[in-house]
């Protein structure tokens, strides 16, 4: 990959451009950025009484059973009420994506993808967790893999 820094003055100063020729590359571009700038910032997660400070770059995966929200992280599943979209539009980064309807994954946690039945996947993640991906997300998630 051929890659070129141009400094460009008439740019507004939160303005940055990039040229590629697939929107895989694009997106897998835009991934990269993100995790850099915005996932260092903190997330505050209710469970039972308590408030806990995540990093957002220690969200591994997240799965809704029963209305229930669990976050699995480096170090602990957290257990809470909030929604996934709730969690979701409080991400808002190109590293997590939705993979089915109860469940979202931090894509720089995965460690590898495997076929599954009818066309699904199993993301296998960096702390061993299986996360399925619906048919609905395949495309999207091999899109933002480069895959």
């Amino acid at each position: 990959m051929k890659t070129e820094l141009i400094i460009d003055e008439q740019l507004n100063d939160d303005e940055i451009k990039i040229h590629t020729k697939t929107a895989t590359v694009g997106a897998r571009i835009l991934s990269f950025i993100d995790h850099f700038t915005t996932d260092r910032e903190n997330l505050a997660i209710r469970s039972d009484e308590e408030f806990l400070m995540v990093q957002k770059s220690d969200i591994i995966c997240a799965e809704v059973q029963d209305k229930t929200l669990t976050i699995s992280t480096k170090d602990d599943d957290i257990v809470t009420t909030k929604t996934l979209s709730a969690l979701m539009e409080e991400l808002q980064s190109e590293t997590f994506m939705k993979v089915s309807k109860s469940g979202m994954l931090n894509i720089q946690m995965i460690d590898r993808v495997e076929p599954s039945f009818s066309g699904n996947l199993i993301a296998r993640m960096k702390n061993g967790n299986k996360v399925s991906i619906s048919r609905r997300y395949v495309s999207k998630l091999k899109e933002r893999l480069g895959i």
